[in-house]
């Protein structure tokens, strides 16, 4: 018989029967876990969920039309694994008689399986990495690691399992992608399987706590499982996923065995030695319930093999897969070497989001941002997920970016009377509303299009982005991570569109090798002036803790390749709207910045001064030399001089694109002559030469709103934009907002303007979108503004009241 959706739910419903039936002889067998010491948990439970799985798992195997000979010592390893386990959890047996059993499970699945790692992968500057005699010894210690790894990871309930489901969910993925429907076919009943113990062991709401445990028995051969399947897709001739991907894959129980280990050793005792610092105790010790726990940390198992799987699939060299992986390694060691710390951070996080509906009193700065009750539950909670869906699917996938946004828009009519009672008193919210209906009107009548450029000016007029201010105005507590995972998304978006092969040849000059030049270098120059405000706050810190100078090294860490994307889209306008916003912080931060100290005196401008030096140091090794280097900013130049001079043939032969965009102006400038006040009501010039027809707009944004909408919409869109600038600056300088946030809020946002003078950043629904996000978050120093003149107002009368008492 062949697999069939019969055979899962097979192995899944013997599994489920088999620990059933085990309940009572576990007792009497000694196979149970009796609270105490270390051990947390109510109540004396079963030991026997990894027998339950084990015993669905390989009663179901004679039924798939799989070789027995070839899977044999894969059936045999689990046998001893599971007789190995039992016999532990039972009697505990010494660590080191269980380190010679996995070393012989493992020396049996490379001799007599004849599974072994030979290559991992392909790196630059080696070639091909071929272990060679190196390939026996490396697979044994690597699978005994693996074995000890999920065994380790086997704290909460439901934790060992689910977080082995994830990742049979990755393997099984890959094995239908190559083909391999044996392996594919033993993978999904061992899944199956693990959900049948999972229905007793992980909590839910109709279970609140564990009736089984899995036990030694069962996380050690989960492991070896794993292991098995792992050398057997990575090295098979079909392969399509990197060795090195696996490594993603499997990183979350392979990195915190070996961080705990590594401690362990540290402080002079042994590395299987029982303690209660694993990761999940971190979680666990900042306030996160067991099952919070354990669907968190799924799901971070789950995000990492999504990212190696996917990465490798989309042809990330194996050399950034690597550079990854050890700066997530990096990370962790960090998260938990400092637990003490990580864990105040967790809990902040934990009370503003699962835990309790508001953030403790006892955060100062959070409390001055809240003068108001705050909504609650479900739909703060549901705005919160729509937060981080936004920020991170922003740059990757408008669909999920545009689910997280109506994720938000829905809470916020949810709670529509508050939503009301505060944008009804601000003046910036009738004036979206009228510049709103304005722009229907005037195109309507114009007779342009509102389904593309006419659709993207009604999202710039702050009409929609004002309840996800309202939002994110009360989300203090997560600023910080929302703006790691908009970073975070963008990197990602840049690797899965980048052309890896063309980069790998060296083709750093040609524009396409990194995407698409509008689209990337937009998005690199706005995260550029995220992370210069990152550096900025780090810099005013120094000296006053560890967290500002790991800061500062994780700021310049993004920023180098950030500046070194930037010049490698040879998109000139991106590169002056970031000089813009360079020029724009520079000139701001003596100003907002004093309040927190001059911290950032000649060591922030000496590293401004070196992100631009690499910046051009980075064009000119693509470009070739100073000489290219120099026609690229003369050029166009040279360009506009001879157009308005009436050479326009000679222009157009030296630089085309610019004389192009001079051509667009001129007919915009002609458009709003006609019709200065209101407008044409048209966003595209009427008539133009055949060379200008392709253009589907003035190919810029404030030209197309000055042409269609006349002196009335820039006033309009002008009064949007400054009100919240404004806003923004108030709040820095009362020192409610870190002078950072209001430094990263303004540069960005003069960045897109520069932008949108000199090109149409709207085109892109990415862009469009990240435009909407950063005028939410000018527009959130409104609403807190505001919400403190109102609690001042009220103050005074307070005290009059009380006096006259």
């Amino acid at each position: 018989m062949g697999i069939t959706p019969i055979l899962p739910l097979l192995a899944l419903g013997l599994s489920a029967l088999a620990i059933l039936l085990l309940r009572r002889p576990a007792v009497a067998w000694g196979l149970a876990d009796i609270p105490g010491g270390r051990k947390q948990h109510q109540g004396i439970v079963p030991l026997t969920g990894g027998l339950g799985v084990f015993a669905g798992f390989l009663l179901v195997q004679p039924l798939l039309a799989v070789p027995l000979g070839e899977l044999l010592p894969l059936y045999v390893g689990l046998v001893a694994l599971v007789a190995c386990g039992v016999i532990d959890d039972a009697r505990d047996m010494r660590s080191t008689v269980k380190l010679g059993v996995q070393l012989a499970v493992a020396a049996l699945m490379v001799l007599w399986g004849q599974q072994v790692m030979v290559t991992l992968g392909r790196f630059p500057l080696v070639g091909e990495v071929q272990l060679g005699w190196l390939a026996v010894p490396f697979t044994i210690v690597a699978v005994a690691g693996l074995i000890n790894a999920i065994n380790m990871m086997d704290g909460v309930d439901g934790l060992a399992g689910g977080s082995a489901l994830s990742v049979l969910g990755w393997l099984g993925f890959v094995a239908a992608l190559q083909s391999q429907l044996t392996l594919l076919a033993v993978i999904v009943t061992l899944a199956a399987s693990v959900v049948g113990f999972l229905l007793f062991n992980m909590r839910h709401p109709l279970r609140r706590r564990a009736s089984v445990f899995m036990g030694d028995a069962g996380s050690m051969a989960l492991g070896f499982a794993i292991a098995w399947f792992v050398v057997a897709l990575s090295q098979s001739e079909t392969a399509v996923v990197s060795p090195i991907a696996y490594g993603w894959v499997l990183a979350l129980p392979v990195m915190d065995t070996l961080s705990l280990m590594v401690r362990r050793l540290r402080k002079g005792r042994s590395p299987f030695s029982a303690d209660r610092d694993h990761l999940h105790h971190i979680f666990l010790r900042a306030g996160f319930s067991p099952g919070q726990t354990t669907l968190i940390l799924m799901l971070l198992v789950a995000a990492l093999g999504a990212v190696g799987v996917s990465f490798s699939l989309a042809g990330v060299p194996d050399g950034v897969l690597l550079v990854g992986l050890v700066g997530l390694f990096a990370l962790h060691d960090l998260f938990v070497r400092r637990a003490w710390l990580t864990s105040k951070a967790l809990r902040r996080l934990h009370l503003a989001t699962l835990g309790a509906a508001r953030v403790q009193q006892s955060e100062r700065l959070a409390v001055r941002l809240r003068q108001r009750p705050l909504v609650g539950g479900k739909r703060r909670r549901l705005a919160v997920l729509g937060a981080y869906v936004l920020c991170f699917t922003l740059p990757l996938s408008m669909p999920l970016a545009m689910a997280g946004a109506a994720m938000m828009l829905a809470a916020a009519l949810a709670s529509a009377p508050a939503l009301w009672r505060d944008l009804s008193r601000l003046p910036l919210f009738w004036l979206s509303l009228a510049l709103s209906g304005y722009v229907l009107v005037r195109l309507g009548l114009g007779g342009a299009s509102l389904e593309d450029e006419g659709f993207n000016l009604l999202a710039l007029t702050g009409l929609l982005s004002l309840p996800l201010a309202w939002w994110l105005a009360q989300l203090r507590v997560h600023w910080t991570w929302l703006l790691l995972a908009l970073l975070s998304g963008g990197a990602v978006a840049f690797v899965m569109q980048a052309d890896w092969v063309r980069l790998e040849q060296g083709s750093l000059t040609s524009p396409w090798a990194w995407g698409e030049p509008g689209r990337v270098g937009f998005m690199a120059s706005a995260g550029l002036m995220l992370l210069l405000a990152l550096l900025f706050s780090g810099l005013q810190r120094l000296g006053t803790g560890w967290r500002p100078a790991y800061q500062v090294a994780v700021s310049l860490v993004c920023a180098v390749p950030g500046v070194i994307i930037l010049m490698g889209t040879g998109f000139t306008t991106a590169w002056l709207a970031t000089l813009a916003g360079v020029l724009c912080f520079a000139a701001a931060s003596p100003v907002l910045g004093r309040h927190q100290g001059y911290r950032i005196g000649r060591l922030g401008l000496l590293v401004v001064l070196a992100l631009g030096l690499l910046g051009a140091g980075t064009l000119q090794l693509m470009l070739g030399g100073g000489a290219a280097l120099a026609l690229v900013v003369v050029e166009p130049l040279q360009a506009i001089g001879m157009a308005l001079r009436g050479e326009l043939d000679q222009a157009r032969a030296l630089h085309p694109g610019m004389v192009e965009r001079l051509s667009l102006w001129y007919h915009a400038w002609q458009a709003w002559q006609e019709s200065w006040l209101l407008g044409s009501g048209q966003l595209a010039p009427a008539s133009v030469e055949a060379r200008l027809a392709g253009y589907p707009n003035y190919y810029s944004l404030v030209a197309a709103v000055g042409a269609g909408l006349g002196l009335v919409g820039l006033l309009g869109f002008a009064a949007v934009v400054l009100i919240p600038a404004q806003a923004v600056a108030w709040m820095a300088l009362k020192r409610v907002w870190h002078s950072s946030w209001a430094l990263g809020v303004l540069s960005c946002g003069v960045t897109v303007l520069v932008m949108a003078l000199l090109a149409m950043p709207a085109q892109y629904p990415e862009s469009l979108a990240f435009m909407v996000l950063l005028t939410a978050a000018a527009q959130m120093a409104v609403l807190q503004k505001s919400w403190i003149k109102q609690r001042q107002a009220r103050l005074p009368q307070a005290g009059g009241q009380s006096q006259s008492a």
